[in-house]
């Protein structure tokens, strides 16, 4: 089996994810202990019963170091991935996960990339809308409805995501419902990926200096700059990713040319294994987020067929 993992930003969390793992496996328990003596918060009650949405500066950093130890449980068991990939926040789970960055360091970079980010939807509000289809003509078409909004993130052929101010993203959101597009407004806090989180850049290229950065020892694809993660590349890519849009589907086609046929999820929600089911049926996906799925998923590496 030559896979790859992925890594999930905000959106598929869950409260108490994690916590059977950190009850009963040791390499869980490490990580999330060593990510808890560098935050300003309890992480493990914060995983087991947190208010997610009141706590949003907490949320980043406890959903990368979930996402960290959900990796290391799932590498002690399983051969080793070809390559990882992460959407947004979860790119920086990916590189403390190949090697790229410490557990600490990415943390620490988290916090400042949420602050930053916090800061400029404050100076420039603004908010998102998925829209039903991965059309580029069409979705060229209705970012020229308004000169203040973009595309934020490339989904697959069935949704992309604008990011723009909130009256600019009504008057394209009204435009596509009068072409018969069907559009979703999304709960978030800006209009992230796009020119209105450029303020947080400077501050978060500030962070990226004081850290150490490495090759990953596993490659790990960007999905702002569909290329691989370098210590030469890694803080320009990761500065930039901020207010640049994401192209997740041109990076599970890089992975699928590269011979991956299966890509493992690792998160409470399968999210991202639907987003790759949409642009690629041949790829098989598989969901670790307990223990009853990574036994799942080693008996079939092991060749067991399921009951």
């Amino acid at each position: 089996m030559r896979f790859a993992y992925v890594f999930n930003g905000q959106g598929a969390e869950v409260p108490g994810m994690g916590i059977d793992f950190y009850q009963n496996t040791l390499i869980f328990k490490e990580i999330i202990d060593r990510a808890d003596a560098v935050l300003d918060f309890d992480l493990p009650q914060f995983l087991a019963t947190g208010d997610f949405a009141a706590h949003p500066n907490a949320l980043q950093p406890a959903l990368v170091a979930y996402s960290v130890a959900m990796h290391e449980v799932a590498a002690a068991a399983l051969p080793d991935e070809a390559a990882l990939a992460g959407l947004s926040l979860g790119e920086y789970s990916a590189l403390i996960a190949g090697g790229g960055i410490s557990l600490e360091d990415g943390l620490k970079l988290v916090a400042a990339r949420g602050k930053a980010m916090a800061a400029a939807c404050q100076a420039h509000p603004g908010s998102m809308l998925a829209v039903m289809t991965g059309d580029t003509a069409v979705i060229a078409a209705a970012c020229r409805q308004a000169p203040d909004v973009w595309p934020a993130n490339y989904n697959g052929p069935k949704q992309t995501v604008l990011a723009g101010s909130k009256a600019g993203l009504a008057q394209v959101e009204a435009w596509l419902s009068d072409q018969g597009v069907r559009t979703v407004p999304l709960k978030v806090a800006g209009g992230f990926h796009s020119p209105l989180m450029a303020d947080a850049q400077p501050p978060l290229r500030a962070a990226l200096d004081q850290v150490h950065v490495f090759d990953p020892a596993t490659p790990v694809i960007s999905t702002t700059a569909l290329e691989p993660f370098s210590a030469e590349n890694m803080r320009l890519i990761l500065a930039a990713q901020v207010a640049e849009p994401t192209k997740f589907a041109d990076v599970v086609r890089q992975l699928k040319a590269t011979g991956i046929d299966t890509v493992i999820e690792l998160g409470p929600k399968p999210v991202l294994s639907k987003m790759i089911k949409r642009i690629d049926r041949s790829m098989t996906t598989h969901l670790i987020s307990n223990a009853a799925s990574l036994n799942a998923v080693i008996d079939l590496n092991n060749g067991v067929k399921a009951d």
